[in-house]
């Protein structure tokens, strides 16, 4: 009853400031906007709020979904707005789901829920997926997929997601300046480095690895996010081990995934995008990707 009379409340402030019925079925009007997401998840039944925006070019046709997934402070307002530009130019619908941290703390939120929990559709992860069944239902959708972005914290969510959830109906997964990853091995190591740093203690297998190897996932690296006393940089031990800063675990995964998916007897789509004369700055990022996914269109 609590999480409903929320729902209702947030429903009244939208409405009295002037949004459209967003709430009901998204990319409806042009502009910036709110659609409330009821889903289940380990979290339990929850309302999630998804900021949304429309290009005028796109209020008579259906057009591109990009999901934007916020980073570590959880502003999914700032994951939208950094696709505004992109949005604009390429003709592209945006959505950015907020995972607040008292729903969703890191284990759920990052780690989507995975470690103990067998069943796929109770992941985080699996509620883009559902969200991305209404977005379709809505008609303005182009296409039958969508395109996976996610910065800093959102690009941990992104690349696990990737991993660990490879039916899922993304074009391509952009994990771009993740803090530390999910080595795409089982070798837990002499301290202990599981789930999050490897797929021990997952449900992952060859076989699903192999699934994830076959999808195209872009790890894009600002070569210039090199702080190893960056903030909000994990410091723990199973991320220092991965190398000292962020650009430097990138390219640490994807070496690591080369050498499994060669193992596997497997090609795999997983790509290093290096970005020059950038840091840790989810615009510049998001620009990046738009430019390489969109720019040749």
């Amino acid at each position: 009853m609590i999480r409903r009379a929320t729902a209702f409340v947030l429903l009244s402030w939208l409405g009295l400031h002037g949004v459209a019925a967003h709430d009901l079925t998204p990319f409806q009007e042009p502009g910036r906007g709110h659609v409330l997401h009821e889903d289940v998840s380990a979290a339990g039944s929850e309302t999630i709020n998804i900021e949304t925006y429309v290009p005028a070019a796109c209020a008579g046709k259906p057009c591109p979904l990009v999901v934007s997934v916020h980073g570590l402070n959880r502003n999914a307002e700032a994951a939208r707005e950094n696709w505004v530009e992109a949005a604009e130019r390429y003709g592209l619908l945006i959505a950015a789901p907020h995972f607040d941290k008292e729903r969703f703390p890191t284990r759920l939120f990052q780690q989507g829920g995975v470690r103990g929990e067998p069943d796929r559709t109770r992941w985080v992860y699996s509620v883009i997926e559902r969200f991305f069944d209404r977005a379709l239902k809505s008609g303005r959708v182009a296409g039958e997929s969508y395109l996976l972005f996610g910065h800093s914290a959102g690009a941990q969510f992104v690349h696990r997601m990737a991993l660990l959830l490879p039916e899922a109906r993304y074009s391509t997964a952009v994990s771009a300046n993740a803090g530390y990853y999910t080595l795409p091995v089982w070798r837990e190591g002499a301290d202990g480095r599981a789930y999050p740093y490897s797929l021990a203690g997952t449900p992952a297998t060859e076989a699903t690895l192999k699934a994830a190897f076959a999808r195209p996932l872009w790890v894009m690296l600002g070569d210039q996010d090199i702080d190893p006393d960056h903030p909000q940089l994990n410091k723990g031990r199973g991320a220092e081990a991965q190398g000292p800063d962020r650009m430097a675990r990138g390219q640490n995964f994807i070496a690591v995934a080369a050498s499994e998916a060669k193992r596997l007897g497997v090609e795999s789509r997983w790509r290093e995008i290096i970005v020059p004369g950038v840091a840790h700055e989810q615009r510049k990022m998001a620009n990046a990707a738009a430019d390489a996914l969109f720019g040749g269109k």
